[in-house]
């Protein structure tokens, strides 16, 4: 619920071009109009019952307000949504809504302990983090800091306000694009919808809402061996884990639902799930999983060193990987270099590392006794 706001004042921050699209894109017809300052639309029910609304082009005239709210709360009620749902995706009409949900039925006053709250918060954020990373660089473990990347994007991202009868944590994600400078390019209602489909933005929502999904289903149909397996199979960091385990509420009798608003006039490469509910039955064996894969990254071995060599293709834009090699003190105190094969986010990191000088941590596996100068890299860090 957006409180102590008056609806009719935020009309005056849509856009109605985005308005006029976003009923175009759900079925609304536009009806003939002889005026150039305004656009009607109709809507026929299933009961061939017919709604009209008016979109206003001039925001001169002294009604423009009253009319433009007017036709929203008829769509709201059309399609059976509040105006403050409908105002929330015509305020951000080119960005992704994704949802996350407390049901108790002590929230029905839309309010939940402070506790409770810290954690929903903090752990949408970091859940949010986490598949931006899996997108970038798929990996059993991201440590050190976070990538750049990852950071733009989140900082693009917008926490909205809350909805009577529950607790909604609505994560506002605009789409945007990252450039070859790594700078992130936002993109508009005028964006061609391929783009904004395969936009960064998209593939973190549709990895957010599969991650979950596919964690659901393997505890639902008791492959607690395919949980554990799910990082390296699918690509589902430990850190997405944990942070969906920090999720869970402290509220007895809770139930967290993840759901997306999708932005209407972007159709392309939904995810094929866009509601899943967990129960608090669900936290434990997400848990467990967390503690488990921990302990099999604490088994890995860990090398903190410099790195000395860099070798890739020269085409920067045709790289997929990266060899380098890297100095380090062994256990027993002697200098040792290991060549590591890096994603191509990694080695883009190891790049302004060596250029720095700065030290490096990885963790992985050493080869067999003919190739212990060899390690299969589990998870790679700069260290600042």
């Amino acid at each position: 619920m957006i409180y102590s706001v008056n609806l009719k004042d935020l009309t005056d921050k849509i856009n109605h071009h985005a308005f006029a699209q976003y009923l175009a894109n759900t079925g609304w017809t536009i009806f003939p109009a002889r005026k150039e300052y305004m656009k009607i639309f109709q809507y026929k029910t299933a009961d061939d019952d017919f709604s009209q609304v008016i979109v206003p082009f001039d925001k001169t005239f002294n009604d423009y307000r009253r009319v433009l709210y007017d036709s929203i709360v008829t769509v709201a009620e059309v399609e059976k949504q509040t105006a403050e749902q409908l105002m929330l995706s015509l305020l951000n009409p080119n960005a992704d809504i994704l949802k996350i949900r407390l049901q108790n039925t002590k929230m029905e006053m839309g309010n939940i302990t402070i506790d409770d709250g810290i954690r929903l918060y903090e752990n949408a954020k970091k859940l949010l983090v986490a598949a931006a990373q899996d997108v970038i660089n798929p990996k059993l473990f991201h440590r050190g800091r976070v990538d750049d990347i990852a950071a733009k994007f989140v900082d693009n991202c917008r926490f909205g306000q809350t909805e009577v009868g529950s607790y909604v944590v609505p994560i506002v994600c605009p789409f945007g694009q990252f450039d070859e400078d790594r700078s992130f390019r936002p993109l508009n209602i005028f964006s061609d919808e391929e783009e904004c489909a395969s936009s960064f933005t998209r593939l973190v929502v549709n990895k957010l809402l599969s991650g979950i999904a596919t964690i659901k289903s393997c505890i639902d149909s008791g492959d607690h061996a395919g949980l554990l397996a799910q990082p390296e199979k699918s690509a589902i960091s430990v850190n997405f884990y944990e942070a969906l385990a920090g999720l869970n509420p402290n509220s007895q009798g809770s139930d967290l639902e993840f759901f997306t608003q999708w932005a209407p006039s972007v159709k392309l490469n939904r995810s094929a799930v866009s509601r899943i509910q967990i129960s608090g039955d669900y936290f434990a064996p997400i848990a467990n999983a967390v503690r488990k894969l921990k302990e099999t990254t604490r088994k890995s071995a860990r090398i903190l060193g410099r790195i000395t060599k860099l070798e890739s293709s020269p085409d920067a834009e045709t790289r997929t990987t990266g060899k380098i090699a890297v100095r380090y003190l062994s256990e027993d105190d002697t200098v040792k270099t290991v060549s590591v094969n890096l994603a191509k986010e990694d080695y883009h990191n190891a790049i302004k590392a060596h250029s720095d000088g700065s030290y490096v941590e990885i963790t992985g596996e050493f080869g067999k006794a003919d190739r212990q100068n060899v390690l299969t890299c589990d998870s790679f860090s700069v260290i600042e």
